[in-house]
């Protein structure tokens, strides 16, 4: 069976005037919930760390990819010479600067998805008003009005679960990529914590108390810790 462009408009616009003043305001949702998942999708699936993957790597790996001369991988790196508590706030700002605003955007993203439904199921209460109000007029128009009714109540509903239940799919992989670029940061942050152990960065002198009691207990002329 052949699909005519003409019917399919029509069923368009019928199932459009049939839905009632709902549909506007549906109309909008739908553009609004559709933009932001696009806008928050792009913005992590380009991001530097979610794309190569480096929540994955292993410290051989990244430093391979560093020696290539990635500068955005060399950038996120602290450098300097300095305790690992400046790495630990050097990553903490990372973080800060890359996951609220996009936590934020999920989360106001994902109350805008849980509205669809609930202006469908507003639209099944007007509908079924108007059903009522249809069942009290004269007879000759009283079939015409419940028509009406359950038409909005149904189509309303249909609409809001539509907008709905594919955004709700796609917002499971905007979460999936925000939480891949969190292990993205975590693990550069254990890379830049052990680069910097090997390198000889001094520790925190009040992290470091075992050295201290170690060096008052009694040694050998050959700098040997004795036993009893």
């Amino acid at each position: 069976m052949e699909l005519n462009p003409n019917n399919f408009f029509v069923e368009v616009i019928w199932t459009w005037v049939s839905g009632g003043w709902l549909m506007l305001p549906l109309l909008i949702l739908t553009f609004f919930i559709y933009y932001s998942a696009l806008f928050l999708w792009l913005q992590l699936e380009h991001h530097y760390l979610v794309q190569s993957g480096v929540h994955l790597l292993s410290d051989h790996e990244i430093t391979e990819i560093l020696d290539e001369g990635s500068i955005p991988l060399r950038q996120m790196l602290w450098n300097q010479d300095s305790d690992i508590e400046d790495v630990k706030r050097h990553f903490i700002e990372v973080s800060n600067e890359y996951l609220p605003p996009i936590n934020r955007r999920i989360h106001f993203l994902g109350i805008m998805i849980t509205i669809g439904p609930l202006m469908g199921l507003l639209g099944t209460v007007t509908g079924m008003l108007s059903t009522f109000d249809g069942m009290i007029v004269g007879q000759g128009e009283k079939f015409q009005n419940v028509v009406q009714g359950i038409s909005e109540a149904l189509i309303t509903t249909q609409t809001g679960l539509i907008i709905s239940i594919p955004a709700m799919a796609i917002l499971s992989i905007i979460i999936q990529r925000r939480n891949r670029l969190r292990r993205s940061i975590a693990r550069l942050e254990r890379f830049n914590t052990c680069r910097l152990l090997r390198l000889g960065c001094p520790i925190d002198s009040t992290k470091g108390k075992v050295s201290s009691i170690g060096s008052k207990l009694p040694t050998n002329s050959s700098g040997a810790i004795q036993t009893a």
